[in-house]
């Protein structure tokens, strides 16, 4: 752990690029309305080539049904758009909430936002563990910057995959509970005999504007018209196990990965140290040659011997020997109890990564929705305790869509008024885009929803 945090500390800004992504990708997830009807102001707005200045160029185009311009159509019908998904009343509230109620689902809610931080923080994480293990195996032959650069690309990709994985995971084994309860209810209720039918849905596609059209269906039938399922309604774990397959291959993969690694720095340290000591003991190379040639220069090649076999009897010729054995009996132990304490801890590792993917399934499992149009339904209702509440909600939205989009025309309209003045048209034209008072965004909702 402490050499993949040196390593995070060495790559400080991509963890930090990391960090802000993954909450950015947060916020985006839960959010995607907002920031839908965000981008498009800003592409409305943008200067010189937004989506303004474009369809302003356009002063020819008049629809005459309506005795509209077509550029101010397709802004009206762009902001339509989002307008049309607020636009609730009362019956849309009971409509949503019959329909989770019959899904099963009345209650559910979405991954949150700090659910979805905290998942991307562990993808970081992730991905980091596995770039130190990857490093110096994606590139071959790379430098090493090159070498640590692609294997935290790789390792990211591969927790972002893995992030994917364990939510449809966890979906599928949520639609999986609601298939077997359904099987369950349809058992019992015919136990007897006496209300024998086939176990399928009902012809008539059920959606949230006609959620009230099998209410005579019994209940296991209402949640099967809302779910899709294979035609012998069976659960199917078919993601289930290419997730399983694909998280064990990982951790077995980066377990084996890092044992390599280990060993391959064991041995290493040994081919430094040896190295170390070659270059220290090179000017005594061949010591005993050396001690006996410089003994004879002085005293003569007996004095040379003699003193030889005076060293030999005083410390025995297996002085040398015992300890070269000793040093190298203290190594191995200490690389064997390097190996198995680093061998171990690579498992601890690898039980962490298998169980921070299961907390993924589990957060799959415990969030979201399986009927076709329950999330649809539940943005409908967005968790108010009241009809009262859920009423002036989307009152409120409604009338800051239409406020935006009278302002965006009126932009719009104003410039196309200019464009007209510099280049001139027919006195005709130019009386449609003076006489613009009945072109306003409130009178566009009524042709619209005709």
């Amino acid at each position: 752990m402490e050499k993949i945090g040196a390593f995070i500390m060495m790559h400080q800004m991509e963890t930090l690029l990391l960090a802000f992504g993954a909450i950015l990708l947060a916020f985006i997830i839960t959010h995607w309305q907002g920031v839908k009807f965000w981008w498009l102001n800003f592409t409305y707005n943008f200067p010189f080539i937004g989506k303004i200045s474009t369809l302003a160029k356009d002063i020819e185009g008049f629809d005459e049904k309506h005795k509209w311009f077509y550029s101010e159509e397709r802004l009206c019908r762009d902001y339509y758009n989002f307008y049309e998904k607020v636009d609730k009343d009362g019956e849309s509230y009971d409509e949503a909430k019959e329909y989770l109620h019959a899904v099963g689902e009345l209650g559910r809610k979405p991954t949150p936002t700090f659910i979805w931080i905290m998942i991307f923080v562990l993808v970081i994480v992730e991905a980091f563990g596995f770039a130190y293990v990857l490093a110096g195996f994606t590139i071959p032959g790379a430098s090493e910057a090159t070498q640590q650069k692609g294997a935290i690309g790789v390792a990211a990709m591969l927790a972002i995959l893995l992030v994917w994985l364990t939510h449809m995971t966890g979906q599928e084994l949520h639609r999986n509970t609601l298939i077997k309860k359904i099987r369950r209810w349809y058992k019992n209720d015919n136990a007897g005999g006496s209300n024998w039918r086939d176990l399928k849905p009902d012809e008539k596609l059920i959606t949230i504007d006609n959620t009230f059209d099998d209410n005579s269906s019994p209940n296991y039938i209402r949640m099967l018209n809302r779910l899709d399922v294979n035609d012998r309604v069976k659960t199917t774990y078919t993601k289930t196990m290419l997730t399983l397959l694909f998280i064990f291959a990982v951790a077995i993969g980066a377990t084996y990965i890092r044992h390599q690694v280990l060993t391959q720095e064991i041995a290493s340290s040994h081919e430094t140290a040896m190295n170390i000591f070659n270059d220290d003991a090179s000017p005594f190379a061949g010591s005993d040659t050396a001690s006996d040639d410089d003994i004879g220069a002085l005293f003569g090649d007996d004095a040379a011997k003699d003193a030889k076999e005076d060293l030999s009897s005083l410390f025995g010729e297996e002085a040398e020997h015992d300890a070269k054995a000793g040093t190298k009996s203290t190594a191995a132990i200490e690389d064997e109890t390097n190996q198995r304490g680093g061998d171990a801890t690579f498992v601890i590792l690898g039980l962490m990564f298998v169980f921070i993917q299961i907390l993924g399934i589990f957060f799959g499992m415990h969030w979201g929705f399986a009927g076709r149009e329950s999330k649809e339904a539940y943005e409908c209702l967005r968790g108010f305790p009241t009809k009262k509440a859920f009423l002036s909600y989307y009152e409120r939205v409604k009338t800051h869509i239409a406020r935006v989009a009278q302002q965006q025309l009126q932009k719009l309209q104003h410039k196309m008024n200019n464009i007209n003045d510099n280049s001139g048209t027919d006195a005709e034209t130019t009386a449609l885009l003076r006489n613009n008072k009945e072109r306003t965004f409130r009178q566009y909702l009524t042709f619209e929803d005709k």
